[in-house]
């Protein structure tokens, strides 16, 4: 669910680039066999062209049509503890994997749906199932050799600070003898797994947090260590941010009375390790997500006689994950009532967009047909202008006709033509007609 934006986008473009052309020549492309493609796009739901497609098409004759792209619901859990660095890489050695948990995708649900879910919820019920099985069949083993290599960082870093304690025993009051016969170099704490257990009892940590971790990477979770000045570790697992510290219980317990000892105000007691293992979770919403108001989730577990932290670890598991979900589910529903706000706050936007523009439009609308009223008197006595100058022509032409002498007439007549010259420049028809025409303003009756 957590790369869900990118598997997207990778299945849209291998989608549109495996309709483009032949698969030999889009596997060029990514780098590998036209085989190996074809596998990949099995695995990510794609559908390519069958057989004989891409001869047909050259030649002119008939295909089938390019089917849509089905939805797709992201692979998650697998037997192999491994970082995932891309989607098809994931999925490429699906075949091999006992299980496989499917997380849901939520494009098509509504605010209402996603509100009324909860925690495993986000699987589907046949997934539910095999998540569970897999969480009881983990098993701490009694004997381990090969640890997970923040266990081992944390072997060498931890015999590393014993020794170096031992060399510089002042070294907490910032005293430090120079002493060039040492073996030890004196440096601060590298951050390293959160562990702190006494000595006899480190294997055992080891193996139950070997187990977890390896358990977090089936789940493709991300973990690292931050370079802080405390021990850490950091698990990005879904939306969240998860960490976790282990630790031995201690007990006060008096010290041995010696009667030659010399007395000063030291306490009568110590605190010693009583071999009760604790692991305290906190789950936590992504450090991306600021806009997600979810408060840290807590859990601890505790050993006790008849449920030691070894028989803790699947439950530890199942709940950490459900919790995940938790968080991922209200990250979507988060998320869906973000995009909604976003887009009611667009619409509005351009709504009040929409409505300025139309008041600007009716604005111009109206100052036009203000213009055009308040010149209507000068539009009139043009237009009587122009009504009598054609009247006087017109009445001096029916004297040209009664008129004998060619010197007059030839006079008249150049007159004549100035005053319709006159006229047709008193005329206002074209003036308004054409205002008329440019804004598209049509007049109410009754103005």
């Amino acid at each position: 669910m957590n790369n869900s934006p990118n598997i997207n986008k990778i299945r849209t473009e291998l989608y549109d680039d495996v309709w483009s052309e032949a698969m030999i020549i889009i596997a060029k492309k990514y780098g590998v066999s036209d085989n190996g493609l074809r596998k990949r796009c099995k695995a990510l739901s794609i559908p390519i062209p069958p057989v004989g497609y891409w001869a047909k098409k050259k030649t002119g004759k008939p295909v089938v049509e390019k089917p849509p792209l089905p939805l797709f619901t992201e692979t998650i859990l697998s037997n192999e503890s491994q970082t995932y660095d891309s989607v098809v890489s994931r999925i490429n050695h699906k075949k091999n994997n006992t299980g496989l948990l499917e997380l849901l995708t939520f494009e098509d649900l509504s605010i209402d749906q996603i509100e009324n879910m909860h925690g495993f919820d986000l699987m589907t019920s046949k997934s539910l199932e095999t998540f569970t099985n897999w969480c009881n069949s983990l098993v701490i083993p009694g004997r381990l050799n090969d640890y997970d290599d923040l266990i081992s960082k944390h072997k060498f870093e931890i015999e590393y600070r014993e020794a170096r304690d031992k060399e510089y025993p002042f070294r907490d009051e910032n005293i430090i003898l120079d002493d060039p016969l040492v073996k030890i170099r004196n440096r601060d704490n590298e951050s390293v797994l959160p562990i702190e257990v006494s000595n006899g009892k480190r294997n055992r940590a080891y193996r139950i947090i070997d187990t977890i971790i390896k358990s977090l990477y089936n789940l493709k979770a991300s973990i690292s260590i931050e370079h802080t000045d405390k021990d850490n570790i950091s698990i990005e697992l879904l939306h969240s941010v998860v960490s976790f510290n282990m630790y031995e219980h201690k007990s006060k317990r008096r010290y041995l009375f010696d009667p030659t000892a010399v007395k000063d105000f030291s306490p009568l007691y110590q605190e010693v390790f009583n071999k009760i293992f604790q692991i305290n979770w906190q789950i936590s919403k992504h450090r991306y997500y600021d806009s997600l108001d979810e408060k840290p989730i807590f859990l601890s577990y505790t050993d006790s006689e008849n449920n030691p932290l070894e028989k803790q670890v699947s439950k530890m598991i199942f709940e950490v994950y459900k919790e995940c979900c938790n968080m991922g589910i209200a990250y979507i529903l988060n998320s869906k009532r973000s995009n909604l706000e976003f887009e009611q706050k667009e619409d509005e936007q351009c709504a009040k967009e929409q409505k300025r523009k139309q008041k600007e439009i009716e604005e111009e609308k109206q100052d036009h047909k203000d213009a055009l009223i308040k010149n209507i008197t000068v539009h009139a006595n043009d237009w009587f202008n122009y009504e009598q100058l054609n009247r006087y022509a017109n009445e001096l032409e029916s004297y040209i006709e009664t008129c004998t002498n060619e010197e007059e007439v030839q006079l008249l007549r150049e007159y004549i033509q100035l005053v319709r010259e006159n006229a047709d420049k008193n005329n206002p028809l074209s003036k308004i007609l054409q205002e008329m025409r440019a804004n598209n303003v049509q007049v109410d009756n009754g103005y």
